[in-house]
């Protein structure tokens, strides 16, 4: 009989556990057993509670692991690592992917925990749906594993006793262990749970979905055409005939978090951040606003890509739902009195506000002092730090310091249609890509326009730019480009601070042994803290 104490001091990947907190660190005062403490519905609610928990931990930190480096952000500001924003100088010794894998390795020991006392509590109504909503959680931190580092130890039962030594399982047997994972999860779960975020069969769908569509990809590790076929009939699946019925920014507005496009979200309130903190979400994409003036601490840390703010038509909303267009003091996303508060900055884009800009100033008196600053170099030299639209959806109504608590969206639907439109296009669909990218773009219209953002015809790149239009900010485009093969390629012609390094003669991708830095480095305490001989990604050996 162990304690709760034992087990969750019980060594997994002793680098692993080393640093965590939380419930991970409280005492048994009582003396418990872990059997009987999660014996009872009530008590293995808890440990399932606590495997969501885990999620907090995996991506609250900041986005830049997901984010930087890619086509879309650019390092601004030197809180960024620079080896994750231009890889020349990602190292083993990285804290950032340190702290990932650790993370992840830390959470998928919780989730073996709650399916090993599955077996030990007294079977109520819920049980298997729980064990179901587990096993999605673990497959999808081996889903990051698996694209972030490759090759990794998969770990499928409660270690309970310390283990020093591991090997890593090919990323094939990875890719096969998440499809079972999650096709035995769309077997045993509701479509709809009471609690809004708990997993659900569209959930296990979607993942699933992005599963095999990456692994379609990749042909070494199993990959083949009917990954992306299988991929298709999933999105559409954990589509279920839903269509895109709200705006584009009733998606991102405060206290909208739980709206009905969103499938599978990290949750966060502001009464319950005492024991579980805020997250870092917001405040890297910038301006560079601090003190008390601004009311808010922001590093513009990520800065938009010329790409990026460049890649919205005239017709697309997206670029008014994701960046702001308006700059006040104190700085806010969202404007407690819109009518009164001074405007400081306004930024047109379109056509038809660039053609209108005293006929806007005149609109309202608290414009008259406004600086208006349109598209162009300025916003995306790098050398200006505070006058640009900036990413505002995860924006709270009122920003007196860093907690930031707009729930983390990890699957919404307009994703699901692009991975089917992908996964289709992939598949030889031509036709039913389009479809899918074209349902995505209606909504995406701004009113009157929805004619003029049809398209007619699709391929990779332009349904990569219509995810960098969709989900800019949200941390899928690191993995997009990874999966896809378009890291490289389009990093070095749209992130300034590769494309200098490329102009200089030097490939910052170029590691150890000719190997590119498209994997992540195995971090220098896994293979250090390793009994064996824990092999290292080839470009950091």
């Amino acid at each position: 009989m162990k304690s709760i104490k034992t087990i969750i001091y019980t060594a997994v990947l002793g680098w692993a556990v080393s640093g965590c907190s939380g419930f991970l660190d409280e005492e048994n005062l009582g003396n418990t057993t872990a059997e009987n403490y999660y014996g009872d519905q009530a008590g293995y609610e808890g440990l399932v509670n606590a495997t969501y928990a885990t999620l907090r931990d995996v991506y609250q930190p900041t986005p830049y692991i997901f984010c930087a480096g890619t086509d879309l952000f650019f390092a601004a500001h030197a809180e960024v690592p620079l080896g994750l924003a231009s890889y020349q100088t990602l190292t083993p010794g990285n804290g950032q992917v340190e702290e990932l894998f650790k993370t992840l390795y830390q959470s998928i020991q919780i989730a073996n925990m709650a399916l090993d006392y599955a077996d030990e509590t007294t079977p109520y109504t819920a049980l298997e749906t729980r064990i179901a909503e587990i096993r999605t959680i673990r497959a999808h931190y081996y889903f990051l594993l698996v694209q972030h580092f490759g090759d990794v130890t998969l770990i499928t039962d409660l270690v309970k006793e310390p283990i020093v030594s591991f090997e890593r399982n090919p990323a094939s047997e990875v890719y096969d262990f998440i499809i079972s994972e999650l096709e035995a999860a769309v077997d045993a779960l509701p479509t709809a749970q009471p609690d809004f975020g708990r997993v659900t069969k569209r959930v296990a769908q979607h993942i699933l979905a992005k599963v095999h569509l990456t692994r379609g990809y990749d042909t070494a590790n199993g990959g083949s055409a009917a990954d992306f076929t299988q991929a298709a009939q999933l999105a559409d699946a954990a589509i279920d005939g839903q269509g895109l019925n709200l705006a584009f920014a009733e998606l991102f507005e405060y206290q909208n978090d739980n709206n009905e496009e969103i499938l599978w979200s990290i949750q966060y309130a502001e009464a319950s951040t005492l024991n579980s903190p805020a997250h870092n979400w917001d405040y890297p994409w910038g301006p560079l606003v601090q003190g008390a003036d601004d009311g808010v601490n922001k590093k513009n840390a990520l800065h938009p890509t010329e790409y990026l703010f460049t890649l919205f038509e005239d017709a697309d909303a997206r670029f008014e739902g994701t960046f702001l267009n308006i700059k006040t003091s104190p700085y806010t996303g969202y404007i407690l009195q819109p009518e009164s508060t001074p405007v400081d900055y306004y930024y047109p884009r379109t056509a038809d506000q660039l053609a209108d800009t005293v006929a806007w100033r005149a609109a309202a008196p608290n414009r008259s002092e406004t600086v208006i600053t349109q598209i162009g170099p300025y916003w995306w030299d790098g050398l200006n730090q505070t006058d640009f639209p900036a990413l505002k959806k995860f924006d709270r109504l009122q920003l007196p310091d860093i907690r930031y608590t707009h729930d983390l969206y990890l699957a919404r639907l307009a994703e699901t249609y692009l991975i089917a439109a992908e996964a289709y296009l992939q598949a030889g669909d031509a036709g039913t890509a389009l479809a899918r990218v074209n349902e995505v773009r209606r909504r995406a219209a701004a009113p009157g326009k929805e004619a003029a953002m049809q398209v007619s015809s699709v391929d990779l790149d332009f349904i990569l730019d219509e995810r960098a239009r969709e989900l800019a900010g949200e941390g899928h485009r690191w993995q997009d480009l990874k999966r896809t093969g378009k890291l490289m390629e389009y990093t070095a012609e749209r992130n300034p601070d590769i494309k200098t390094i490329y102009d200089s003669g030097t490939d910052p991708f170029l590691g150890a042994n000719g190997a590119f830095k498209i994997l992540r480095p195995i971090p220098l305490s896994a293979i250090s803290l390793d009994a064996g001989n824990y092999p290292q990604n080839p470009a950091y050996e």
